[in-house]
Formats: C-alpha cells, structure tokens, sequence
C-alpha cells in the first residue's frame, strides 16, 4: 500500500469521525436556543399574549424537552388561555422533572381548587409550602 493510499484512507477516517460528531451534536438539546424561547414565552405570558406564549414554549421545549420551567410557564398560559387540561398535563410533566420546583404544585392547587376538589388543593397547597413557597397560609390554613 503506498503513502497515498494510507493517506486518503486516514483523510476518510478522519471525515466519518466528524461527520458523525456532528450527527451527534445535532440531536441533543439546544440549551441556549431554548432559553431564548423560554425567555420570550415568558415574556409573552406576563403580557396576557398566551396564544404566542404557547407558540414560543412549544419551541423552548423542542429544543430541550427537560425544561420543567417551560412546561410550567405553557401550562400557566394554557390556564389563561381556558386549557385547564392542556395546563393541568403541562403541571403534572414540569413536577416529574423537577419535583422540587414548587410553582407547579400551587398552579395545581389552584386547578384542583376550581375543580371544587379541597383534599387534592389542600395535598399540593400543602406541598408548594413545603417547597418553599412565601406567603400561601391564605390558602393552606383550612388545610390543616
């Protein structure tokens, strides 16, 4: 085998090596285009505009489906928007990412509460305040 054939065949190697790095790099999250995201659906939902909140945390959460802040704040426009089941399974999904973000426990009380459903408000009324969460003892002081 001459020095030229050993060449082209290190230059191919080397090709398929980076071809295949960047397969790879290109199909794991994209943690700062889903911030970006984040960040104007966040935005979005604070200026009462949920339909475009919904469109820009669909986006955060492609690129990183692990964001439980991004299926909190959908979940929070979905709420707005009159979607208490669509909010209700983006709650539920941002709890069992992170079960100790405690946001997602009150926007589920909440849910339960006008669902006329006491012991389940109560349950995660009781469990935000666990959490962390200042100044809920108006909603969990019947809770007790």
């Amino acid at each position: 085998m001459n020095r030229q054939t050993k060449n082209n065949k290190f230059f191919k190697l080397i090709a398929a090596i980076f071809f295949i790095l960047l397969t790879l790099q290109s199909c794991g999250p994209d943690l700062q285009k889903s911030y970006i995201h984040l960040q104007n659906g966040i935005d979005l939902v604070f200026q009462a505009q949920h339909q475009q909140a919904i469109v820009e945390l669909d986006k955060a959460l492609k690129y990183n489906p692990e964001s439980f802040e991004a299926y909190y704040y959908r979940g929070a426009a979905k709420r707005n928007s009159g979607d208490m089941e669509g909010a209700y399974d983006d709650f539920q999904q941002a709890v069992e990412i992170n079960p100790l973000y405690a946001e997602p426990y009150f926007a589920l009380a909440l849910l339960y509460e006008y669902r006329n459903d006491k012991d389940m408000a109560c349950y995660f009324y009781l469990k935000a305040e666990e959490l962390g969460m200042l100044n809920i003892t108006d909603y969990t002081r019947w809770c007790k």
